[in-house]
Parts: C-alpha cells; structure tokens; sequence
C-alpha cells in the first residue's frame, strides 16, 4: 500500500480530527486489501487441488471464510487416499502424514477400518483388483504455490 503522510498540526483540533478520520480510512482499506489477498491465496489453493483432480466422484474442493482468514476445503470418501496414496504407493514421508489424527502406511487404513487390503497386498473394488493408488500430494503441492506466488499477489493487490 505504499507509505502514507498524514499532515497534523498538533495545535489545531480539527486538524487532528482529520488526521484520525484519515488514518481510519486507511486502516479500513488496509484490511479490505488483506481480505483481498487471504482471498487470492485460498483460490490458489482450491485451483491447485482441482488441477491435480482432487474433484469429481465423490471429493469436493472449497474455500470458506473463517475468522481472520479463508480455509482451503477438501471433504469426501477418498481424499485421504489422493492426498497419501494407497498400497503399494503410500506415501508415509509426505510433511503433512505425521500430522494426521491416524497412521500413514501401507495398509494401515484396511487394518484399523476396512480390513479390505488383502494378505497379498491388493484389495477388490468396482470390480478390478488395486495394489496401489498414486498419492496425488495436493497439501504439499498448494504450499509450495502459494510460497511460489505470494509474493507477487501481495504486490498486485497492495499496490
């Protein structure tokens, strides 16, 4: 936003009155322009997940607000398995599997839920037999764009 020069003489009261109304305006439009920027940053995010297919069946992607900020949304049956792979192709060294309510590892899914995921490593559905589900890293992946691009929409956005 720029630096900004209120001009006030201290010995004129309607001189600070103009003052404090201008410095409110300004706070006013600074935090308009945050939003702004939360915003951008949140669209980012959910235009990350839905280019690496996080949409569609049953997975949604969204962005909500929330206090002082927006929240980046992805809800449904399989996102887990998008986000840390499945079978063979878990990905439990992904920075974000540490800090699920749950473990990340081959098979550890079918062992406390499903017990879906066979003796040899495979597991029926929809007809065809799976070993594996390529982990999409759609967290990590909307980290790294928003590190990759804040810089530039804060300085389209405050200047």
């Amino acid at each position: 936003m720029g630096r900004h020069v209120v001009d006030i003489d201290p010995l004129n009261a309607k001189s600070i009155e103009r003052a404090e109304r201008e410095y409110r305006r300004l706070a006013k439009q600074f935090d308009k322009k945050v939003d702004i920027f939360l915003k951008r940053l949140a669209d980012l995010g959910r235009d990350t997940l839905n280019g690496l297919g996080y949409t569609g069946g049953e997975v949604t992607v969204s962005v909500s607000p929330i206090t002082n900020g927006y929240c980046i949304e992805f809800a449904g049956k399989g996102v887990v398995f998008l986000e840390f792979g499945a079978g063979d192709t878990v990905e439990s060294g992904n920075r974000y599997a540490s800090m699920m309510p749950f473990e990340v590892r081959s098979g550890s899914y079918s062992e406390t839920h499903a017990r879906e995921y066979s003796e040899n490593g495979r597991w029926y559905f929809g007809g065809i037999w799976y070993t594996e589900i390529m982990p999409r890293n759609g967290m990590q992946t909307v980290w790294e764009n928003i590190m990759q691009e804040w810089r530039r929409i804060a300085q389209e956005v405050f200047r």
